[in-house]
């Protein structure tokens, strides 16, 4: 375990949603962070993939939107995905996403900066693992993810148990239902998130989220 990293990266809750300072923060950290996460028993990717696979056929084209350095990508790729494009804001991130070759594209792209320069209906699917919390306006980049999602396309995203509440996510995620935006939405109780991450542990869990996109919604 390399526990210099890990202690220097334990103040996950504290980091500044500033898109620029979430890219210095992932930057420095992409080297160690597949190591950190494993010794944390970090599962999301694995458990989100899973979900999506519930949903769509494997020839699906798919987004991991905020990729990371890949571990998304290879989940959905080790169930039998195909064709998967990420994006994500840390350039040093992305580069280790690219030695997994479970990618087909790959760019660097600001999810604070909307609209994102992907058209409209141009995935089957969409993924987006931990990345929620340094997104505060949870119904403007959800509305966003439909649109670049096709009609009766299949959307997971996760959120930490505490912006759940913090952020009404529940109302959110009613509003975009009952707007004709999303579909079929399904919430699981709290799962464990990092459970061997000191400050995580059973204090912040994580709800998995999976919706479909409805026709016309925008």
């Amino acid at each position: 375990m390399h526990k210099a990293q890990c202690n220097k990266h334990s103040g996950l809750s504290s980091i500044s949603n500033k898109s620029d300072d979430v890219a210095d923060y992932y930057d420095g950290w992409a080297p160690d962070y597949d190591v950190n996460l494993a010794d944390w028993s970090y599962k999301a990717p694995d458990r989100v993939a899973s979900i999506l696979r519930t949903k769509l056929s494997p020839d699906s084209k798919i987004l991991d939107a905020g990729c990371g350095t890949g571990l998304g990508g290879k989940a959905l790729r080790s169930i039998g995905f195909t064709t998967i494009d990420g994006i994500d804001v840390s350039k040093q991130s992305l580069e280790i996403a690219g030695m997994t070759d479970a990618y087909r594209t790959l760019r660097a792209m600001n999810m604070q900066q909307l609209p994102l320069s992907i058209p409209a209906n141009h995935y089957d699917g969409l993924i987006c693992v931990g990345v929620l919390t340094y997104l505060p306006d949870s119904s403007v980049i959800l509305k966003e993810f439909s649109r670049i999602v096709k009609p009766k396309g299949s959307i997971v995203v996760t959120q930490r148990s505490d912006l759940f509440v913090d952020r009404n996510f529940k109302n959110v995620l009613d509003e975009l239902s009952d707007k004709g935006v999303i579909d079929q939405l399904q919430i699981s109780e709290p799962q464990p998130y990092l459970p061997d991450n000191e400050e995580f542990s059973d204090q912040i869990l994580v709800h998995y989220i999976s919706f479909t996109v409805v026709e016309g919604n925008l």
